[in-house]
């Protein structure tokens, strides 16, 4: 008896891979659901793949979500769609081929259109993308590893190419340059608080003017022995101030603040006797 092969109904939803399969085992599962002959189990990709029959199950709604199987007489039985024995024959034809069929399968779905407007204008943080697939599928943050497989799965079939620095790149998108930092106004302030902390070298000279520390009405007179200590850390530190010190001051600095605060706090614990 034969029986008419349908493609699967669009999914209404949003689904998500199971996070209990790595992308390339996910794959690995899809190709052999597509070349299933007939009728199959979870447990017939088990001895295709090595894949556990249970992990294997969790794969196929996804699988099925997008149209590659349906369900078949029977339980938890299925089948190869239209769309599924045409992506089978890809594969057999070549690893890229088959690849780039996952890609057409794909190519309607929620997060290839989410994931090509938002690297429309260039590539972008890989944990950008991930945060705004969740917010896509209405993710709960407990999803997040499922989003991350998804990303995974996109980047195994050629959808987005990684690059440097955590950068994602859509694969129509080769042309367009990689967004660089866009430079801030220059303030006495932001360049106070840029300023590296690396001692310069002896031999060389600072480029441009460090700017001085602002004077204090109050500013106390050179320090000595006998100088009450108030009086001493009354006036504020400014970022001018701190642009004079090498390296090894701010550690100084660090370290005598933490002692300073450390003492305080026991001394403003407990009274003095």
């Amino acid at each position: 008896m034969t029986h008419t092969r349908r493609s699967a109904p669009a999914p209404t939803g949003k689904p998500l891979p199971t996070d209990r399969v790595l992308a390339h085992e996910h794959l690995a599962i899809t190709r052999a659901s597509c070349a299933a002959k007939g009728p199959f189990t979870a447990r017939d990709l088990e001895s295709v793949t090595g894949v556990p029959a249970r992990r294997c199950g969790l794969v196929l709604a996804f699988v099925r979500a997008y149209g590659l199987v349906e369900s078949a007489p029977g339980r938890s039985v299925y089948r190869p769609t239209e769309a599924g024995e045409g992506a089978a024959g890809a594969w057999e034809a070549g690893e890229g081929k088959g690849l780039r069929s996952m890609r057409e399968a794909w190519k309607t779905s929620w997060f290839a259109r989410g994931a090509s407007k938002r690297l429309a204008h260039g590539p972008a943080l890989r944990i950008g993308l991930v945060s705004k697939l969740m917010m896509l599928s209405n993710a709960e943050e407990a999803q997040r590893r499922k989003v991350e497989i998804l990303v995974d799965l996109m980047v195994a079939v050629g959808m987005l190419h990684p690059e440097d620095d955590g950068y994602l790149r859509w694969n129509e998108n080769a042309a367009i340059p990689k967004p660089r930092p866009r430079p801030r106004t220059a303030t006495p302030d932001s360049v106070a608080a840029c300023a590296p902390l690396e001692s310069p070298d002896e031999n060389t000279t600072p480029e441009g003017p460090i700017p001085s520390p602002r004077p204090h009405a109050d500013a106390p007179t050179p320090c000595t022995t006998n100088e009450d200590l108030i009086h001493l850390l009354s006036p504020p530190i400014l970022l001018a101030d701190l642009t004079r010190l090498s390296a090894e001051d701010m550690v100084a600095l660090h370290r005598h603040l933490h002692g300073l605060a450390t003492i305080l706090a026991k001394l403003r614990g407990s009274s003095m006797t």
